[in-house]
C-alpha cells in the first residue's frame, strides 16, 4: 500500500528544511536505510533516509523548496499501484502548508493596531510630522512617477504596525466609517478605493519639508538630512536652492543612490539570532582579559612544521590554543560546567568547540575528549570538522552538547574582542591576533610576539577568581609550549 514520505526532523533545532536534491529517482527501489534526499537544515546539509521499503513512485518537491518538518515530499509504494488519490491528497496538504508559510514565525509577534476609520488607523500607523490630511472625497491620483513607483513597490502584502516608518503619507479624509481591514498590510491599504496614497522619499530629515523643496532636492540628488532651514523650523525651496548653490551643483547633476535590499533570513541565521539573544539576555556575562608571550610558541610551531614530511598538514597556532584550553579545563572543572536552573552540571568530559565562520552564519563543531588527544590527533580532528562545517556536512551530534568554545578572529587582524557564551556552556574564549610588542625583561627592552585572549564567563557558575585562575593556567601552557606536547 502506498505511503506518503514526510520531511523528517534532522537536527534538534530544525523546524524548517530547504530541499537540496533527490539521490533517488522515481522508479528506484528503496529500503529504510537508503538515502533518498539531501536537506539543508539550520546547521548543515543533511542526508534523509527513506525509513520505509518499497519503490519511489513520485516526488512532490524540488531544489530550493523550503518546507516545515512533517511536510509531504514523496510517495513510496509498490510498482503498478494507483497513487492518484494519495498524490492529490499530498499535493493539497503541501499547498496548504505553503499558503500558511513554511518559515517559522518570528520570535516576537507584533500587536495589530486596532481597527477603526481610515483616518484614525492612518494616524496610528504613521505618527510623522510630514503627514498631510487632504480634505474632500475626491480620489487623489499619484502626482508623479516616483509616487507611482512607490505604489507599485508597496504591493507586497508586508505587515505594518504602529509607527511603521513609511516616511510620508497623504491621506484623503473620508466620511465612511468602515474599518480599514482586519489584517493591516500595505496590500490592504492599496486595495482600498483610493482613500490612501503613498509617497516616499529616499532621504529622511528631522525637519518638516515642503513638497516643492523635496522635489528640488530629489531632482538634484541632495540629501535633505544635511540641510538646515533658515528659520530652523521647516525646509523650504529657498533652503534647498541655497544649499545647491553653495555646493556648486548644476541642475542636471544627479547622484545614484543604491536601493535598500530585503534580505531573507535563513534558518541558520534565525537560530543564531535566537540562541545568542537568549544567551546575552539570560546569562550574567563577565569578562577577563589576559595577554601571553607567544614568542616561544611560534618558534616551537615553526620547528615542528619544518620537520614534517612534504605535503603533510602543518600545525596552526589555533591547534596549540585548543590544546592549551583542553588541558586547562581538566585542571579547572568549574569552568567546564553548565548552569541548569536548580543545579550545576560539572562535566567529566572535555569537548571543545571551534567556531567556524560560514557564508550563512556561524557554526561550532566540537572536538570530543579533546584533553585525551595528542596535538597531532587534535589538529587532524579540527581540520576535519572545519572542512565538514564549510561543506555543510556536519552531523547533529558533531555540533551539539559541548562543554567549552574557542572563537579565534586573530587571522583578521583583531587584537582582542569579547564573545557571547554558547549556552548552556559556562565560558567561551575569544582569541586575538599575534602582534609585536616591546617588553621589558631583566631590565632590557626586547621584542616579543603577544596574543590577547578574553574569557567570557557565566557568573552563576564561574566566580571571578576561578576564571582568573583558569586564565593563569592557560597562559602558563602557552608560554611553556613543550608542556602541550606531553
Amino acid at each position: 500500500m502506498a505511503r506518503i514520505l514526510e520531511l523528517m526532523q534532522l537536527s534538534p533545532t530544525m523546524k524548517v528544511g530547504t530541499f537540496v536534491k533527490w539521490t533517488k529517482k522515481p522508479g528506484d527501489a528503496v529500503s529504510p536505510d537508503d538515502i533518498v534526499a539531501e536537506i539543508e537544515t539550520d546547521k548543515a546539509v543533511m542526508e534523509m533516509a527513506a525509513f520505509d521499503t518499497g519503490v519511489l513512485l513520485g516526488t512532490l518537491v524540488e531544489q530550493g523548496d523550503q518546507l516545515p518538518v512533517g511536510a509531504p515530499i514523496a510517495i513510496i509504494g509498490e510498482v503498478g499501484e494507483d497513487i492518484s488519490d494519495l498524490l492529490q491528497k499530498a499535493k493539497d496538504q503541501l499547498r496548504s502548508l505553503r499558503e500558511q508559510g513554511a518559515a517559522p514565525a518570528p520570535a516576537r509577534s507584533e500587536e495589530k493596531p486596532p481597527a477603526g476609520p481610515v483616518s484614525a488607523v492612518a494616524e496610528n500607523l504613521i505618527p510623522d510630522p510630514e503627514m498631510q490630511l487632504q480634505g474632500g472625497g475626491e480620489r487623489p491620483e499619484a502626482k508623479s512617477s516616483a509616487a507611482q513607483s512607490v505604489r507599485e513597490d508597496a504591493l507586497t502584502g508586508e505587515p505594518v504596525r504602529a509607527a511603521h516608518p513609511l516616511e510620508r503619507v497623504s491621506v484623503a479624509v473620508s466620511t465612511i466609517d468602515r474599518p480599514l481591514l482586519d489584517e493591516p498590510s500595505l496590500n490592504g491599504l492599496i486595495a482600498l478605493p483610493a482613500h490612501i496614497t503613498l509617497a516616499r522619499s529616499s532621504y529622511r530629515t528631522r525637519h518638516p519639508i515642503s513638497p516643492l523643496a523635496r522635489k528640488i532636492a530629489e531632482a538634484h540628488g541632495v540629501d535633505i538630512s544635511v540641510i538646515q532651514p533658515a528659520d530652523r523650523k521647516r525646509i523650504k525651496a529657498s533652503d534647498v536652492e541655497q544649499f545647491i548653490k553653495q555646493r556648486g551643483s548644476s541642475p542636471g547633476r544627479s547622484i545614484a543612490v543604491a536601493p535598500d535590499r530585503r534580505m531573507e533570513i535563513s534558518g541558520m541565521r534565525r537560530v543564531i539570532a535566537s540562541r545568542l539573544s537568549d544567551s546575552k539576555t539570560h546569562i550574567p556575562h563577565y569578562y577577563l582579559t589576559a595577554e601571553f608571550d607567544a614568542t616561544a610558541l611560534i618558534a616551537l610551531r615553526e620547528e615542528i612544521n619544518q620537520g614534517l614530511a612534504e605535503g603533510e598538514p602543518k600545525f596552526s597556532i589555533n591547534d596549540f590554543i585548543v590544546r592549551g584550553c583542553a588541558l586547562s579545563l581538566k585542571r579547572h572543572p568549574v569552568v567546564n560546567s553548565s548552569w541548569r536552573g536548580d543545579h550545576i552540571v560539572q562535566y567529566g568530559r572535555v569537548d571543545v568547540g571551534i567556531a567556524v565562520a560560514l557564508d550563512q552564519g556561524l557554526i561550532t563543531p566540537y572536538v570530543r575528549n579533546a584533553d585525551q588527544l595528542s596535538l597531532r590527533e587534535l589538529a587532524a580532528r579540527i581540520r576535519e570538522l572545519a572542512k565538514r562545517a564549510k561543506d555543510r556536512k556536519l552531523k547533529p551530534e558533531e555540533y551539539s552538547d559541548g562543554t567549552f568554545t574557542v572563537s579565534n578572529l586573530g587571522m583578521f587582524g583583531i587584537r582582542d574582542f569579547a564573545a557571547i557564551i554558547n549556552e548552556p556552556e559556562a565560558a567561551i574564549m575569544a582569541v586575538g591576533g599575534i602582534f609585536d610588542r616591546a617588553t621589558v625583561r631583566d631590565g632590557q627592552v626586547v621584542a616579543t610576539k603577544t596574543v590577547t585572549v578574553t574569557l567570557s564567563c557565566d557568573h552563576r557558575v564561574v566566580d571571578g577568581a576561578e576564571g582568573a585562575s583558569f586564565l593563569a593556567t592557560f597562559k602558563h601552557f602557552m608560554e611553556h609550549p613543550p608542556l602541550l606536547l606531553v
